[in-house]
């Protein structure tokens, strides 16, 4: 679903460079941090790195079962992880120092790191000058519920991570063919990712399609998941030798005639 995708996008853009971090905020890299089968964290990462994905959605109120673009509410996991190993040594005392913050890499330092670091992740999503975390909010009618996890691996290569679900009400997804107003978050979203070069502009635009010779008709039967026969029954197409032409109407009259 497009909605998922561009609340993942825009979290990881507004992220990027605005945290502890750096630029290494990876988009849904599954191996950042995992569970072994021996209950030990493992992560594939040289240096403190965040994560973020979109879990489960729901929609848990009685809806129309044909109405599909709807994301409802949507999880959004950020994950973030520091390894005793992703430090630097100072040179003139030799120890172990938590990149970015020049403190001895203890656990407690790893501790505060991460909770720096879930600090700096509030700040950049709630930047009312960053144009990515404004499409962000923008993409949601409100946040419906925030958790926050603390996971760590005291043995072999010791591993801290925090893990922050974000829940959110996200939009309904454009429906196919129909146009995407200037106005709309939809519009904003693809003008920041022109200007960003990003790659997946092509595909999302694609998938939004074009009203080039899609019908009123079927772009209404497409919104609300309505058979042909529905549509006819609520007038809500022209009178069944036009349907395929679909003529402009500019007037309707109607006689009444007692007999």
């Amino acid at each position: 679903m497009l909605a998922r995708l561009a609340f993942r996008i825009t979290a990881i853009e507004a992220l990027k460079g605005k945290t502890f971090v750096g630029g290494n905020v990876l988009d849904s890299h599954i191996g950042a941090l995992d569970v072994a089968t021996d209950e030990m964290l493992r992560t594939d990462q040289q240096k403190p790195f965040i994560a973020a994905y979109v879990d489960e959605s729901r929609i848990e109120e009685r809806l129309d079962v044909r109405a599909l673009h709807r994301c409802g509410n949507t999880d959004l996991t950020i994950e973030t992880g520091i390894a005793m190993t992703m430090t630097e040594t100072d040179p003139e005392t030799g120890e172990s120092q938590i990149v970015g913050l020049g403190i001895p890499a203890t656990d407690p330092a790893m501790e505060f790191y991460l909770d720096c670091v879930d600090r700096q992740i509030v700040n950049a999503l709630s930047d009312p000058r960053d144009e990515w975390a404004e499409i962000w909010r923008g993409l949601t009618s409100g946040v419906t519920k925030i958790v926050r996890k603390r996971t760590s691996d005291a043995t072999g290569t010791r591993i801290a991570a925090h893990q922050t679900v974000i829940s959110a009400d996200l939009l309904a997804d454009p429906v196919f063919g129909e146009p995407v107003a200037q106005t709309s978050i939809w519009a904003k979203l693809f003008q920041k990712m022109e200007a960003a070069g990003h790659p997946y502009l092509a595909t999302m635009q694609d998938l939004v399609g074009q009203p080039d010779g899609v019908l009123n008709h079927e772009a209404q039967r497409r919104r609300f998941g309505m058979t042909l026969a529905e549509a006819r029954a609520l007038m809500d197409i022209a009178v069944e030798p036009a349907e395929a032409t679909e003529p402009d109407l500019q007037s309707a009259t109607s006689e009444f005639s007692e007999q």
